[in-house]
């Protein structure tokens, strides 16, 4: 009867650890999901006003119209 229990309470142990490790790990997944998402935004915000700035001297210097203007800055902002 004894051994019933120590078999039971060993299942209950290796079931809790089991939940454990599966919550440790998807929260890590969670966190680097995060930090990518973070390190994307960053670069795609620092790419708008790059491409924004570049844009803007196109149109300045003559080299594309005010209409080829706005339809490149609505594709750039809509990305």
């Amino acid at each position: 009867m004894i051994i019933i229990i120590y078999i039971l309470i060993f299942l209950i142990l290796v079931f809790v650890a089991f939940i454990g490790f599966k919550a440790a790990s998807s929260g890590i997944e969670a966190k680097q999901r995060n930090k990518l998402n973070r390190t994307i935004t960053k670069n795609s915000k620092k790419n708008i006003t790059k491409d924004l700035s570049k844009l803007n001297h196109l149109f300045k210097s003559g080299a594309i119209t005010k209409k080829e203007f706005q339809i490149a800055k609505n594709k750039i902002l809509r990305n």
